[in-house]
């Protein structure tokens, strides 16, 4: 046979392998109608955080957070690229999601109150949910990696941009006492940044009030003259941590800086208050039994490290129709704090008195 018929013959295989290669060639199925829902609840967690679910779509990532009666107590939302969402479904197929089991929870052996999670897949009118206990040491490597880059993908979701930030903040302050009752003209002034874990964000505002004072001064005598003043505004974790205004008011806490707040607590029947249960668990004998002031003092400065003063029981006089848990007891407390540390005390329950 001659050289250019066998060139000719050669060229023809090379073309008809082409072609077979271009026939035979898989597809890759059409993922951006994905959603994945990464969800974990249970184990001892504080109430506010009793749920938190992740949901990514092909363009956005959301995070919430709900307490325990279904109320959303923290909201998230970012943008998603193209690129960012193909990764994120990525490591699915990379690590064969359809092929894990429904459940994976021999954790609970080994460590308690961790909680569960769901992770699920839906894409082409097919879902797939895995539960997890929330210890990776017990999983598949294959899902370890997935939980690694849902994980991710939250703190990604969670951290916001300054355009956020500022957003926030000026939020916050147009529905706080002060500015509400009579402020205008709101001004961002600067932003920074704190290098420091979890990260701070400090903003600084300026705004104009119509009346002397702070906070909601309704059904108050005050001077109508034009203020001027300046907040600053911390933000941690997307959620305003600290507001004072002119360094001296605190527009969280709705007290001046460096006062005094005296603070009320009405037990109810059949219920311990926080530093009896604290007093029966001590282990502490005495020649003489502590008083319940003594107590109450005793277990604030050693549990808060916050010093209360004027502690006193008082008997109301009232009567009680003995129901628990219900009826209040026929005393009550009173105490005097620090006002800048009072809220572990209003987390308890105490009042603010008048």
């Amino acid at each position: 046979m001659k050289k250019p018929e066998i060139l000719g013959i050669c060229a023809l295989l090379v073309i008809a392998v082409a072609m077979i290669a271009g026939c035979t060639q898989v597809q890759q199925p059409d993922t951006s109608n994905a959603v994945i829902t990464y969800k974990f609840y249970g184990g001892f967690v504080m109430p506010t955080y009793a749920i938190q679910e992740l949901v990514v779509t092909k363009n956005n990532a959301t995070f919430t957070i709900s307490a325990a009666d279904g109320n959303i107590t923290q909201r998230y939302q970012k943008n998603l690229t193209t690129e960012q969402f193909n990764a994120i479904v990525k490591v699915f197929s990379d690590n064969n999601f359809s092929s894990f089991g429904d459940r994976y929870d021999e954790g609970q052996n080994h460590v308690t109150d961790v909680g569960f999670a769901d992770i699920t897949l839906a894409v082409n009118g097919k879902t797939k949910t895995v539960t997890v206990y929330n210890v990776d040491q017990y999983l598949p490597a294959g899902l370890v990696t997935i939980r690694e880059k849902l994980q991710e993908t939250i703190t990604f979701t969670k951290t916001l941009d300054e355009n956020q930030i500022k957003a926030l903040a000026e939020s916050w302050i147009q529905q706080a006492p002060t500015y509400t009752y009579d402020g205008s003209g709101l001004t961002f002034v600067n932003y920074v940044q704190q290098e420091s874990f979890p990260v701070r964000h400090v903003l600084t505002y300026t705004f104009t009030s119509s009346h002397a004072g702070y906070g909601d001064r309704s059904g108050k005598v005050t001077a109508q003259v034009i203020t001027q003043h300046s907040i600053l505004i911390t933000i941690v974790d997307g959620t305003v941590d600290s507001a004072v205004i002119d360094g001296k008011w605190d527009e969280k806490g709705q007290f001046l800086i460096g006062s005094s707040q005296s603070l009320l607590f009405q037990p109810k029947l059949c219920e311990k208050t926080p530093w009896q249960v604290w007093e029966e668990n001590s282990g502490r004998v005495y020649i003489r039994a502590p008083t319940d002031e003594e107590i109450l003092s005793g277990y604030y400065i050693t549990v808060y490290s916050i010093s209360v003063r004027d502690v006193k029981k008082v008997e109301r006089g009232i009567m009680t129709c003995q129901a628990c848990n219900v009826c209040p007891t026929t005393y009550r407390f009173g105490l005097t704090v620090n006002a800048s540390e009072m809220q572990p005390l209003l987390d308890e329950g105490w009042t603010r008195a008048g």
